[in-house]
C-alpha cells in the first residue's frame, strides 16, 4: 500500500520519557501474532496504522507500547511511548483486531540521523504490557518500507525493494585507441529511474563524466571504467559498471 504524506515526519530528538525508554528493549522473539500497516492520507496528526491480528488476550494487559528498529537506525525508535489500553478505540475483550494509529511526532531514542529515519525495511512491534512491567505480555510483530522523499514520507506495508537495482548491465561501445570516442549505454533499472549519471575511471582515479569519453594518450593500455549511478526519489542509488581496455599501441 502506497500514500503520500504531503508533511514531513518529524521527529525530536534526545533521550526517551523516563517511563517509555523502559520499554523500549527488543520484545520477544517470538510474536504471538502479525499486523499490518496502513499509510495516513496525509490529514491530521497521524503517520501511520498498525492493526493486529487479535488483541492482548490477558486480563492483566494494561498498557501497549510500539516500537520501530532495523533498517538503518542504531536504536530502537519508541512510536509514541507507553500507552494506556483505553486509548485505543473498542479494544473490548482485549481477543480482537486492534487498529492503533502511530502519530507524527516520534521519540527519538537515538542521534545518529537527526531528525531523518533513512529509507529502509524496518521492524514494528505491538507489545501488550502489565503497566510499567517490562515483561512482554503479547507482541504483534510486522514489517514496513519507509521512503523519504521530496516534502514527506512515503509508507509501504511489508519489505519491499528500498534500492534502484540493475537488471542489464551498462556496455561500453567505441574504438580502444588514443583518440577514439567512447560511449557507454547506461543499462536497464528497476524501477525506472528519475536520472542516470555516469563517471569514468581508471583505477579510483576519475578520469571523465558523461555518457561519452575522448580516449586519451595517458589512458593507453589502461582499463577505463564507466561507473553508471542510477537515482530514483525514495529508493537508495544503484550502481552499476562496464569496462573496457585501451590498446596499448
Amino acid at each position: 500500500m502506497n500514500a503520500r504524506i504531503s508533511r514531513g515526519l518529524v521527529a525530536a530528538v534526545g533521550a526517551l520519557a523516563v517511563a517509555g525508554a523502559a520499554l523500549v528493549a527488543a520484545p520477544a522473539a517470538l510474536a504471538n501474532g502479525t499486523l499490518s500497516i496502513t499509510p495516513a492520507s496525509g490529514s491530521g496528526e497521524t503517520a501511520m496504522a498498525v492493526t493486529t491480528t487479535g488483541g492482548c488476550a490477558s486480563a492483566t494487559a494494561t498498557h501497549y507500547v510500539i516500537t520501530l528498529s532495523g533498517g538503518a537506525l542504531t536504536e530502537t525508535i519508541n512510536l509514541g511511548g507507553l500507552q494506556p489500553l483505553s486509548a485505543i478505540p473498542a479494544t473490548g475483550t482485549q481477543t480482537t483486531p486492534m487498529t492503533i494509529a502511530v502519530p507524527y511526532t516520534f521519540d527519538m531514542a537515538q542521534e545518529a540521523y537527526g531528525s531523518v529515519i533513512p529509507t529502509g525495511v524496518y521492524d514494528v512491534n505491538v507489545v501488550c504490557r502489565a503497566g510499567t512491567v517490562f515483561q512482554s505480555i503479547t507482541v504483534f510483530a510486522g514489517k514496513v518500507t519507509i521512503r523519504q522523499v521530496a516534502g514527506g514520507i512515503l509508507f509501504e506495508d511489508g519489505a519491499k525493494s528500498t534500492t534502484v537495482t540493475n537488471s542489464t548491465k551498462p556496455k561500453v561501445t567505441g574504438k580502444a585507441r588514443v583518440g577514439a570516442t567512447l560511449r557507454v549505454n547506461t543499462g536497464a533499472w528497476s524501477p525506472t529511474p528519475d536520472a542516470t549519471t555516469v563517471t569514468w575511471r581508471v583505477g579510483t582515479k576519475t578520469v571523465g563524466t558523461g555518457v561519452t569519453y575522448k580516449v586519451k594518450v595517458s589512458d593507453k593500455g589502461k582499463t577505463l571504467i564507466a561507473v553508471v549511478k542510477a537515482t530514483k526519489a525514495g529508493y537508495l542509488d544503484g550502481t552499476a559498471s562496464a569496462s573496457i581496455k585501451i590498446a596499448s599501441k
